[in-house]
């Protein structure tokens, strides 16, 4: 965690603030936007097919993303009486963490064109050429928009992944999915501490070998390589950007 190096954790923070202001709105835009596709016209009825961050920025998704390098926003409301059938639910679920995925593609091809100028990333304290900087910028947002899609693809309740798992699965038990729904909010408290103290007790970064599950083939075939950022390895031996 960022205990063992505060200042690069001060620094990597302040480089991903334009990240968070992409990747947060990125995500709910998706979904909206594949809801519509899906044939649910709320989200554009009511405004929220707009690039305007304040709709979709969430305290405590921006808190997660310093202190994690993960994210979440506030979700779009759509009618869930439109997304009748499996596949139309898939493509709601589905929408947010493939707009990511997109974005991290475009942002990996410019960190690669960066990297061939010299534009590698530091952050060191001692003044760096321009480039250094704006290549950092352009890693933070790619980093943040491939683990968000990489975070939301967890089959954990409140997540992308657990949408796919419930449009697959719910019409079959449904009274397991509604008792996990009642649950959410104690899954989560769990789900915190396991990711926050777990390192301490095991030695062993939790978050970042799940998220790395769907990290680390993405990363690799945009990047080449798999590379962390600040607080999160998402990487077998994983070299902080």
């Amino acid at each position: 965690m960022f205990l063992g190096d505060p200042i690069g954790f001060l620094i990597g923070s302040i480089f991903l603030i334009p990240a968070i202001l992409i990747a947060i709105p990125v995500h709910e835009l998706g979904h909206g936007v594949a809801a519509y596709l899906a044939g649910d016209p709320s989200p554009r009825n009511r405004g929220y097919l707009t690039p305007n961050p304040r709709l979709f920025i969430n305290v405590y998704g921006v808190l997660l993303a310093f202190l994690a390098n993960v994210s979440f926003g506030t979700p779009i409301p759509v009618n869930e009486y439109r997304l009748t059938g499996v596949a139309r639910k898939l493509v709601h679920a589905l929408g947010g963490p493939v707009a990511n995925l997109l974005v991290a593609i475009v942002f990996g091809v410019v960190v690669r064109v960066l990297q061939t100028q010299g534009g590698f990333a530091s952050f060191a304290t001692q003044l760096q050429p321009p480039i250094v900087y704006v290549t950092t910028i352009v890693y933070a947002i790619y980093f943040l928009n491939l683990s968000t899609f990489a975070f939301q693809l967890l089959p954990i309740p409140g997540l992308d992944g657990w949408r796919v798992v419930e449009a697959i699965f719910r019409d079959r038990n449904p009274r397991f999915f509604f008792n996990v729904a009642a649950r959410t909010t104690m899954i989560w408290w769990i789900a915190v501490l396991i990711v926050f103290f777990g390192p301490y007790l095991v030695h062993f970064d939790i978050l970042g070998a799940v998220v790395g599950i769907f990290f680390q083939p993405a990363s690799s075939a945009i990047l080449g390589q798999c590379t962390g950022y600040t607080t999160l390895s998402p990487c077998p031996l994983s070299a902080h950007f």
